[in-house]
């Protein structure tokens, strides 16, 4: 059974209350989110979309587990969502260079290839020939999204396993997607107020740079799920954007004269761009439910 739109809204305002109040506890006992103090807040945090949809299901509408595939399906849908947030974070580093606006302290360049210098590559650092160094960054992408998967299956679940089929059937496709982008964007609105991801402009970041580019990670996020039929790819695009593209955005450097803004602002065009992309893209829906139904003689039972 598809929620109501009643049902939707007091899903969210009742996420909404539980989440800020844990996310405010932290402010307040750590104070800096960005220390490893903060940590078990932020993946209490991070599981809690997840856990207020187990117990709506569990309580209110057992039967909307049918519109769930919790089988991942085709691979590629994994690793194609394991790679773009590193392929994102590649091109931002090359048009920050090429624009001059900064320098990351990962990689040296040259025509011949890439010199890794530092970071967590899997197949090492060092001289690299382009080849060798694409296969590292994609090893390390989907390593990463794997292990940052753990905790945010909490979101994803929540997030596109259950809420995004309920609002696309309510409000349509693209209003659905737009709402559920919305809301995962003030989902994290007491983090980022205290300075988490723009931290030199948190509000600007939490009322306009961050709603912006949630709304189109969600576009790319319902693509790659209506495509897949399944929520195991927001899980990995979602933990290779908090490990490689984080690690990879975040360690750049602005050039004299250029402040962070700017930086944040071209990542935020990309994404934009990708967003469109996705939504120029989408499937034609025929929702979870109807996945489950065709597939349910080669799922697991």
């Amino acid at each position: 059974m598809t929620m109501s739109k009643r049902t939707i809204l007091v899903f969210i305002l009742s996420l909404f209350l539980a989440s800020w109040s844990i996310q405010a506890a932290a402010i307040a006992v750590v104070g800096d989110l960005e220390s490893g103090a903060a940590a078990p807040w932020l993946i209490v945090t991070m599981f809690m979309p997840g856990l207020w949809a187990l117990g709506y299901l569990a309580l209110f509408n057992r039967a909307a587990f049918r519109r769930i595939r919790f089988w991942p399906g085709n691979p590629v849908w994994l690793v194609l969502a394991g790679l773009l947030p590193a392929a994102l974070a590649l091109v931002t580093l090359g048009l920050v260079r090429m624009l001059g606006w900064g320098e990351g302290t990962f990689f040296a360049f040259d025509g011949g290839g890439v010199n890794v210098l530092r970071g967590p590559w899997q197949l090492g650092p060092g001289e690299q020939d382009w080849l060798y160094f694409a296969g590292n960054v994609a090893l390390t992408a989907l390593f990463f999204a794997a292990m940052n998967g753990v905790v945010a299956v909490g979101e994803e679940f929540g997030w596109r396993g259950v809420l995004q089929d309920h609002v696309i059937d309510r409000f349509g496709l693209h209003a659905g997607i737009v709402l559920l982008g919305l809301v995962w964007a003030f989902w994290h609105l007491p983090s980022i107020l205290a300075g988490y991801n723009y931290p030199e402009t948190p509000v600007l970041g939490g009322f306009m740079l961050f709603p912006a580019t949630l709304v189109a990670n969600s576009y790319v996020l319902a693509w790659l799920t209506l495509r897949a039929r399944s929520f195991w790819p927001a899980v990995l695009f979602h933990g290779s954007v908090n490990g490689i593209f984080a690690g990879v955005t975040e360690d750049i450097a602005p050039a004299a004269g250029v402040v962070q803004l700017q930086i944040d602002l071209l990542i935020l065009a990309l994404q934009i761009v990708l967003g469109l992309a996705a939504a120029l893209t989408l499937p034609r829906r025929t929702g979870q439910a109807a996945a489950v139904a065709a597939d349910r003689s080669v799922q697991p039972r």
